[in-house]
Protein backbone atom coordinates (compact mmCIF):
# COMPACT_ATOMS: atom_id res chain seq x y z
CA UNK A 1 0.00 0.00 0.00
CA UNK A 2 1.42 3.23 -1.25
CA UNK A 3 2.17 6.02 1.65
CA UNK A 4 -0.78 8.37 -0.11
CA UNK A 5 -3.07 5.49 -0.01
CA UNK A 6 -1.93 5.45 4.00
CA UNK A 7 -2.94 8.90 4.48
CA UNK A 8 -6.04 9.02 2.74
CA UNK A 9 -7.66 5.98 5.14
CA UNK A 10 -6.11 7.75 8.06
CA UNK A 11 -7.82 10.73 6.93
CA UNK A 12 -10.85 8.51 6.41
CA UNK A 13 -10.97 7.03 9.99
CA UNK A 14 -10.51 10.56 11.28
CA UNK A 15 -13.45 12.32 9.77
CA UNK A 16 -15.50 9.15 11.24
CA UNK A 17 -14.16 9.56 14.29
CA UNK A 18 -14.94 13.18 14.46
CA UNK A 19 -18.55 12.86 13.28
CA UNK A 20 -19.50 10.33 16.17
CA UNK A 21 -17.25 12.25 18.60
CA UNK A 22 -19.27 15.56 17.41
CA UNK A 23 -23.21 13.50 18.00
CA UNK A 24 -22.14 11.94 21.63
CA UNK A 25 -21.28 15.82 22.27
CA UNK A 26 -23.95 16.85 21.39
CA UNK A 27 -26.40 14.76 22.71
CA UNK A 28 -24.27 15.18 25.93
CA UNK A 29 -25.31 18.70 25.65
CA UNK A 30 -29.01 18.27 24.79
CA UNK A 31 -29.35 15.92 28.03
CA UNK A 32 -28.05 18.29 30.29
CA UNK A 33 -30.15 21.25 28.93
CA UNK A 34 -33.30 18.57 28.71
CA UNK A 35 -32.25 17.66 32.96
CA UNK A 36 -32.15 21.48 33.75
CA UNK A 37 -35.91 22.00 32.84
CA UNK A 38 -38.98 20.68 34.54
CA UNK A 39 -41.44 19.45 32.36
CA UNK A 40 -44.92 20.64 32.38
CA UNK A 41 -48.01 18.41 33.58
CA UNK A 42 -49.62 17.05 30.28
CA UNK A 43 -53.40 18.13 30.04
CA UNK A 44 -56.12 16.53 29.00
CA UNK A 45 -57.66 15.93 25.30
CA UNK A 46 -60.56 19.10 24.60
CA UNK A 47 -64.03 18.11 24.35
CA UNK A 48 -65.32 15.09 26.04
CA UNK A 49 -61.60 13.34 25.43
CA UNK A 50 -62.92 11.27 22.32
CA UNK A 51 -60.74 10.25 19.92
CA UNK A 52 -62.06 10.08 15.94
CA UNK A 53 -62.67 6.62 14.69
CA UNK A 54 -60.15 4.87 12.22
CA UNK A 55 -61.41 4.13 8.57
CA UNK A 56 -60.97 0.70 9.54
CA UNK A 57 -63.92 0.49 12.02
CA UNK A 58 -66.71 1.72 9.95
CA UNK A 59 -67.17 -1.78 8.75
CA UNK A 60 -70.11 -2.88 10.90
CA UNK A 61 -69.40 -6.68 10.43
CA UNK A 62 -65.93 -7.75 11.88
CA UNK A 63 -63.35 -9.42 9.05
CA UNK A 64 -62.38 -13.16 9.69
CA UNK A 65 -58.89 -13.79 10.96
CA UNK A 66 -56.34 -13.21 7.32
CA UNK A 67 -52.62 -13.38 7.24
CA UNK A 68 -51.12 -10.26 7.38
CA UNK A 69 -48.35 -8.91 9.75
CA UNK A 70 -48.81 -7.30 13.22
CA UNK A 71 -47.12 -3.70 13.59
CA UNK A 72 -44.33 -3.57 15.20
CA UNK A 73 -43.86 -1.74 19.05
CA UNK A 74 -40.65 -0.15 20.33
CA UNK A 75 -38.94 -2.61 22.72
CA UNK A 76 -36.37 -1.98 24.51
CA UNK A 77 -34.92 -5.46 24.66
CA UNK A 78 -34.27 -4.79 20.94
CA UNK A 79 -34.17 -0.91 20.39
CA UNK A 80 -32.05 2.23 21.42
CA UNK A 81 -34.36 4.70 22.06
CA UNK A 82 -34.48 8.77 22.19
CA UNK A 83 -37.75 10.77 23.48
CA UNK A 84 -38.76 13.99 22.94
CA UNK A 85 -41.00 15.88 25.97
CA UNK A 86 -43.63 18.20 25.09
CA UNK A 87 -44.29 21.13 27.56
CA UNK A 88 -48.06 21.07 25.75
CA UNK A 89 -49.64 18.13 23.91
CA UNK A 90 -48.99 17.77 20.47
CA UNK A 91 -50.95 16.56 17.52
CA UNK A 92 -50.72 13.19 16.24
CA UNK A 93 -50.50 14.73 12.44
CA UNK A 94 -48.04 17.70 13.52
CA UNK A 95 -45.74 14.79 14.55
CA UNK A 96 -46.15 12.14 11.47
CA UNK A 97 -45.70 15.88 9.30
CA UNK A 98 -42.34 15.79 10.58
CA UNK A 99 -41.30 11.94 10.99
CA UNK A 100 -37.92 11.59 8.67
CA UNK A 101 -38.99 10.33 5.02
CA UNK A 102 -37.19 7.53 5.34
CA UNK A 103 -37.19 5.67 8.65
CA UNK A 104 -34.15 3.61 8.48
CA UNK A 105 -30.96 4.09 10.07
CA UNK A 106 -28.57 2.63 7.46
CA UNK A 107 -29.76 -0.65 7.30
CA UNK A 108 -31.66 -0.70 10.54
CA UNK A 109 -35.56 0.03 11.17
CA UNK A 110 -36.69 2.92 13.14
CA UNK A 111 -40.24 3.26 14.87
CA UNK A 112 -42.01 5.99 16.48
CA UNK A 113 -44.52 5.82 19.02
CA UNK A 114 -46.28 8.16 21.23
CA UNK A 115 -47.94 8.69 24.67
CA UNK A 116 -51.55 9.31 24.51
CA UNK A 117 -52.07 12.97 26.76
CA UNK A 118 -55.57 11.41 27.34
CA UNK A 119 -54.94 8.02 28.68
CA UNK A 120 -51.37 8.18 29.20
CA UNK A 121 -50.48 4.87 26.79
CA UNK A 122 -48.16 4.52 24.57
CA UNK A 123 -49.57 3.88 20.85
CA UNK A 124 -48.71 3.75 17.42
CA UNK A 125 -48.91 8.36 15.96
CA UNK A 126 -52.74 8.71 15.33
CA UNK A 127 -53.46 11.72 13.28
CA UNK A 128 -56.15 12.40 15.40
CA UNK A 129 -55.13 11.80 18.97
CA UNK A 130 -52.43 14.04 20.96
CA UNK A 131 -49.54 13.40 22.18
CA UNK A 132 -47.83 14.53 26.02
CA UNK A 133 -44.23 12.49 24.26
CA UNK A 134 -42.53 11.10 21.37
CA UNK A 135 -40.38 8.55 21.40
CA UNK A 136 -37.82 7.21 18.87
CA UNK A 137 -36.09 3.98 18.40
CA UNK A 138 -33.83 2.04 16.50
CA UNK A 139 -33.49 -1.72 16.17
CA UNK A 140 -30.04 -2.71 17.66
CA UNK A 141 -29.38 -5.90 15.88
CA UNK A 142 -31.36 -8.28 13.01
CA UNK A 143 -30.04 -10.93 10.41
CA UNK A 144 -27.83 -8.77 9.08
CA UNK A 145 -25.64 -7.92 11.84
CA UNK A 146 -25.34 -5.18 14.89
CA UNK A 147 -26.17 -1.88 15.01
CA UNK A 148 -22.43 -0.01 14.22
CA UNK A 149 -21.52 3.20 14.99
CA UNK A 150 -22.33 4.91 11.90
CA UNK A 151 -25.46 3.61 11.85
CA UNK A 152 -26.10 5.05 15.69
CA UNK A 153 -24.81 8.09 14.30
CA UNK A 154 -27.20 8.69 11.17
CA UNK A 155 -30.28 7.67 13.73
CA UNK A 156 -28.78 10.90 16.03
CA UNK A 157 -28.77 13.07 13.36
CA UNK A 158 -32.42 12.26 12.29
CA UNK A 159 -33.63 12.75 16.31
CA UNK A 160 -32.17 16.43 16.24
CA UNK A 161 -33.53 17.18 13.01
CA UNK A 162 -36.90 16.39 14.56
CA UNK A 163 -36.48 17.93 17.82
CA UNK A 164 -35.35 21.48 15.97
CA UNK A 165 -38.54 21.06 14.01
CA UNK A 166 -40.77 20.31 16.87
CA UNK A 167 -38.97 22.90 19.10
CA UNK A 168 -37.39 20.25 21.51
CA UNK A 169 -34.20 18.92 22.20
CA UNK A 170 -34.12 14.70 22.16
CA UNK A 171 -32.74 13.08 25.20
CA UNK A 172 -30.45 10.66 23.51
CA UNK A 173 -28.96 7.34 24.64
CA UNK A 174 -25.66 6.55 25.40
CA UNK A 175 -23.34 5.73 22.19
CA UNK A 176 -21.54 3.31 24.24
CA UNK A 177 -24.26 1.42 26.13
CA UNK A 178 -26.27 1.32 22.58
CA UNK A 179 -23.39 -0.26 20.54
CA UNK A 180 -22.10 -2.66 23.43
CA UNK A 181 -25.86 -3.95 23.99
CA UNK A 182 -25.94 -4.00 19.84
CA UNK A 183 -23.13 -6.36 19.72
CA UNK A 184 -24.26 -7.95 23.08
CA UNK A 185 -27.51 -8.82 21.42
CA UNK A 186 -25.80 -9.74 17.81
CA UNK A 187 -23.96 -12.64 19.41
CA UNK A 188 -27.24 -13.92 21.61
CA UNK A 189 -29.10 -13.79 18.05
CA UNK A 190 -26.79 -15.72 15.78
CA UNK A 191 -26.26 -18.38 18.85
CA UNK A 192 -30.06 -18.61 18.94
CA UNK A 193 -31.44 -18.40 15.53
CA UNK A 194 -32.33 -22.14 13.92
CA UNK A 195 -34.16 -22.40 10.34
CA UNK A 196 -34.85 -25.54 10.10
CA UNK A 197 -35.96 -28.00 6.64
CA UNK A 198 -36.86 -30.81 5.46
CA UNK A 199 -36.95 -32.33 2.35
CA UNK A 200 -38.84 -34.21 0.46
CA UNK A 201 -37.30 -36.65 -2.33
CA UNK A 202 -39.54 -38.24 -4.84
CA UNK A 203 -38.88 -41.79 -5.32
CA UNK A 204 -39.88 -43.39 -8.68
CA UNK A 205 -41.27 -40.69 -10.72
CA UNK A 206 -41.52 -36.63 -10.59
CA UNK A 207 -44.65 -35.31 -9.28
CA UNK A 208 -46.83 -33.08 -11.90
CA UNK A 209 -47.94 -29.12 -9.96
CA UNK A 210 -51.42 -29.76 -9.58
CA UNK A 211 -51.20 -33.29 -7.67
CA UNK A 212 -48.53 -31.60 -5.52
CA UNK A 213 -51.05 -28.80 -4.72
CA UNK A 214 -53.33 -31.47 -3.79
CA UNK A 215 -51.57 -33.15 -1.81
CA UNK A 216 -49.96 -30.13 -0.42
CA UNK A 217 -53.88 -28.90 1.02
CA UNK A 218 -54.55 -31.74 2.46
CA UNK A 219 -51.66 -31.85 4.88
CA UNK A 220 -53.37 -28.09 5.76
CA UNK A 221 -50.60 -26.28 3.35
CA UNK A 222 -54.05 -24.05 2.19
CA UNK A 223 -51.97 -20.39 1.97
CA UNK A 224 -50.59 -19.33 -1.18
CA UNK A 225 -47.63 -17.22 -0.19
CA UNK A 226 -46.20 -16.63 -4.01
CA UNK A 227 -45.10 -18.82 -6.47
CA UNK A 228 -44.10 -22.21 -5.51
CA UNK A 229 -44.48 -20.93 -1.53
CA UNK A 230 -47.67 -22.70 0.29
CA UNK A 231 -47.93 -21.98 3.93
CA UNK A 232 -49.84 -23.99 6.80
CA UNK A 233 -51.41 -21.37 8.95
CA UNK A 234 -52.73 -21.31 12.41
CA UNK A 235 -54.60 -18.62 14.28
CA UNK A 236 -52.90 -16.32 16.75
CA UNK A 237 -53.47 -13.28 18.84
CA UNK A 238 -52.00 -9.93 18.58
CA UNK A 239 -50.20 -9.62 21.72
CA UNK A 240 -50.14 -12.65 23.53
CA UNK A 241 -46.18 -12.57 22.78
CA UNK A 242 -46.74 -16.43 22.12
CA UNK A 243 -47.71 -17.66 25.49
CA UNK A 244 -51.00 -19.60 24.25
CA UNK A 245 -52.70 -19.73 21.14
CA UNK A 246 -56.27 -18.41 21.07
CA UNK A 247 -59.45 -20.14 22.19
CA UNK A 248 -61.47 -18.95 19.68
CA UNK A 249 -61.18 -16.16 16.87
CA UNK A 250 -60.89 -12.19 18.25
CA UNK A 251 -60.83 -9.33 16.84
CA UNK A 252 -56.35 -9.08 17.53
CA UNK A 253 -56.53 -12.64 15.67
CA UNK A 254 -54.31 -13.41 12.36
CA UNK A 255 -53.67 -15.97 10.70
CA UNK A 256 -49.71 -17.06 10.98
CA UNK A 257 -47.88 -19.43 8.90
CA UNK A 258 -46.28 -22.17 11.10
CA UNK A 259 -44.79 -23.77 8.06
CA UNK A 260 -43.59 -23.40 4.67
CA UNK A 261 -43.60 -25.11 1.62
CA UNK A 262 -41.01 -24.91 -1.08
CA UNK A 263 -41.13 -25.85 -4.86
CA UNK A 264 -40.19 -24.82 -8.02
CA UNK A 265 -41.51 -21.30 -8.20
CA UNK A 266 -41.00 -21.76 -12.50
CA UNK A 267 -42.79 -24.92 -12.73
CA UNK A 268 -45.74 -23.39 -10.59
CA UNK A 269 -45.79 -20.32 -13.23
CA UNK A 270 -45.71 -22.65 -15.90
CA UNK A 271 -48.93 -23.27 -18.10
CA UNK A 272 -49.20 -26.72 -17.95
CA UNK A 273 -50.22 -28.42 -14.39
CA UNK A 274 -48.21 -31.21 -15.87
CA UNK A 275 -44.55 -29.89 -15.18
CA UNK A 276 -42.62 -32.23 -13.39
CA UNK A 277 -41.36 -31.56 -9.43
CA UNK A 278 -38.84 -33.82 -7.93
CA UNK A 279 -38.24 -32.11 -4.90
CA UNK A 280 -40.25 -30.08 -2.25
CA UNK A 281 -38.81 -28.45 1.00
CA UNK A 282 -40.81 -27.71 4.47
CA UNK A 283 -39.38 -25.01 6.56
CA UNK A 284 -39.79 -23.73 9.79
CA UNK A 285 -38.40 -20.41 11.11
CA UNK A 286 -38.29 -21.15 15.01
CA UNK A 287 -37.91 -17.94 16.33
CA UNK A 288 -41.11 -16.60 14.08
CA UNK A 289 -43.60 -19.05 15.61
CA UNK A 290 -45.10 -19.60 19.60
CA UNK A 291 -43.69 -22.63 20.76
CA UNK A 292 -47.60 -23.58 22.07
CA UNK A 293 -48.07 -23.95 18.41
CA UNK A 294 -45.83 -26.83 18.66
CA UNK A 295 -44.72 -25.74 14.85
CA UNK A 296 -41.79 -28.53 14.83
CA UNK A 297 -44.57 -31.61 15.70
CA UNK A 298 -46.47 -30.33 13.05
CA UNK A 299 -43.85 -30.00 10.58
CA UNK A 300 -42.85 -33.52 11.32
CA UNK A 301 -46.64 -34.79 10.84
CA UNK A 302 -46.93 -32.75 7.40
CA UNK A 303 -44.04 -34.13 6.63
CA UNK A 304 -45.19 -37.48 6.84
CA UNK A 305 -48.21 -37.60 5.08
CA UNK A 306 -46.50 -35.61 2.33
CA UNK A 307 -44.10 -38.41 1.71
CA UNK A 308 -46.52 -40.98 1.88
CA UNK A 309 -49.04 -39.08 -0.30
CA UNK A 310 -45.95 -38.38 -2.86
CA UNK A 311 -44.06 -41.38 -2.69
CA UNK A 312 -41.41 -39.13 -1.05
CA UNK A 313 -38.39 -39.63 1.13
CA UNK A 314 -37.77 -37.62 3.79
CA UNK A 315 -34.15 -36.59 3.77
CA UNK A 316 -31.58 -32.88 4.67
CA UNK A 317 -30.12 -30.63 2.17
CA UNK A 318 -27.28 -33.19 1.78
CA UNK A 319 -29.51 -35.89 0.91
CA UNK A 320 -29.13 -38.22 3.76
CA UNK A 321 -32.50 -40.03 5.45
CA UNK A 322 -33.98 -38.30 8.00
CA UNK A 323 -34.45 -40.79 10.81
CA UNK A 324 -36.99 -40.41 13.63
CA UNK A 325 -34.08 -40.71 15.72
CA UNK A 326 -32.44 -37.34 14.16
CA UNK A 327 -36.00 -35.64 14.27
CA UNK A 328 -36.17 -37.12 18.54
CA UNK A 329 -33.11 -35.27 19.01
CA UNK A 330 -33.60 -31.78 16.83
CA UNK A 331 -37.17 -31.51 18.83
CA UNK A 332 -34.73 -31.62 22.09
CA UNK A 333 -32.50 -29.34 21.06
CA UNK A 334 -35.41 -26.83 20.46
CA UNK A 335 -36.90 -26.84 23.98
CA UNK A 336 -33.49 -25.68 25.11
CA UNK A 337 -33.56 -22.59 22.21
CA UNK A 338 -37.09 -22.00 23.24
CA UNK A 339 -36.16 -21.62 27.06
CA UNK A 340 -32.98 -19.63 26.13
CA UNK A 341 -35.42 -16.81 24.17
CA UNK A 342 -37.90 -16.98 26.97
CA UNK A 343 -35.14 -16.51 29.71
CA UNK A 344 -34.10 -13.51 27.25
CA UNK A 345 -37.72 -11.93 27.17
CA UNK A 346 -38.13 -12.59 23.33
CA UNK A 347 -40.81 -15.39 23.31
CA UNK A 348 -40.94 -16.96 19.75
CA UNK A 349 -43.45 -15.44 18.02
CA UNK A 350 -43.33 -12.50 19.88
CA UNK A 351 -43.37 -9.52 17.31
CA UNK A 352 -39.59 -8.40 19.19
CA UNK A 353 -38.69 -11.80 18.50
CA UNK A 354 -39.47 -11.56 14.32
CA UNK A 355 -37.95 -8.40 14.23
CA UNK A 356 -34.63 -9.56 15.37
CA UNK A 357 -34.66 -12.90 13.54
CA UNK A 358 -35.33 -11.05 10.35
Amino acid sequence: MSSLQQALLAAGALIIAAVVAFNVLQSWQLRRRRRSAEPAAAPELDDDGRREPDLGQAAAEPEPPRLRASAPRIDPLIDAIASFLFEQPVPGSALIERLPRAARAGTKPMLFEGRNAHDQAWEPLQPQARYAELQAAVQLASRSGALNAIEFSEFVTKCHALGESLGTAPDLPDMAEVLEHARELDAFAAANDAQLSINLQAQSVAWGVDFLRQQAQAAGFGTALGAGRLALVEAFVDGSDGAQPPAAPASGTRMLPLVQLQYDAQADLAESPEVPVSRATLLLDVAHVPQALEPFARMRDAARRLAQGLDARQVDDNGAALSAAALDQIEGQLRQLYAALDARGLHAGSASAQRLFS
